[in-house]
């Protein structure tokens, strides 16, 4: 499904690459606020337009809403372990041992957290993604309506390359911090689960009442 980036991409793509040539010839001001921008993402603005338009939420989405059916299905796992055993004996505090390590492990907050945790991970990045592609698209629009780029097509224009440079560049730089926060706040919170087997017990005897 296409959004405004993707339509303003065609005319974009190649005023951003007169805009990346003018650069290169003639260079930035170090004192100018691009010169930050340009040490800080590392990428020129064609680069930058190239990497958030290949940008894709839908697919992230999905794979959230596919976590939480499984989740589902282990809640249901869970439930069924956590049912009463109906019998009784000797061997059971093996079993109920095992038991509660297992449905540990598949519940709350075990794997079934951990999948809704990793749901919710990826539609906030799909929301960035989102936010990000829509920031960029309105840079873009201001860039293409603007007098820089009739300078810059027109004659190579140092001056009005460093404005839209500057323009484009701020969008990438916003967000580009704002996905650094979401990593920040994700940190350790999705690590690898591990299940924890009980404590060995000693061997009971093979006696089983069962609850009829």
């Amino acid at each position: 499904m296409s959004d405004g980036l993707d339509r303003l991409l065609p005319p974009a793509a190649t005023l951003l690459a007169r805009v990346d040539a003018v650069l290169v010839a003639h260079g930035v001001p170090p004192a100018h606020p691009v010169t930050a921008l340009l040490r800080k993402l590392g990428a020129l603005p064609a680069d930058v337009l190239d990497a958030i338009s290949a940008w894709r939420p839908a697919p992230l989405r999905d794979a959230a809403a596919d976590l939480r059916q499984t989740a589902e299905e282990y809640a249901s796992l869970h439930g069924l372990l956590t049912a009463p055993a109906g019998w009784a004996g000797p061997t059971f505090e093996g079993f109920a041992a095992h038991q509660a390590a297992l449905s540990e492990f598949l519940g709350e907050p075990g794997l079934e957290g951990r999948l809704l945790a990793t749901a919710a991970y990826l539609d906030e990045v799909a929301e960035w993604l989102d936010r990000s592609r829509g920031e960029l698209a309105r840079s873009v629009a201001d860039a293409l309506g603007s007098a820089e780029a009739v300078r810059v097509h027109a004659s190579g224009d140092a001056e009005a390359a460093v404005a839209i440079a500057t323009r484009i560049l701020e969008a990438a730089a916003e967000a580009y911090d704002r996905g650094q926060e979401i990593a920040d706040r994700w940190a350790g919170r999705l690590d690898e689960i591990s299940y924890r087997p009980p404590a060995s017990t000693a061997a009971l005897p093979n006696e089983i009442r069962v609850a009829l």
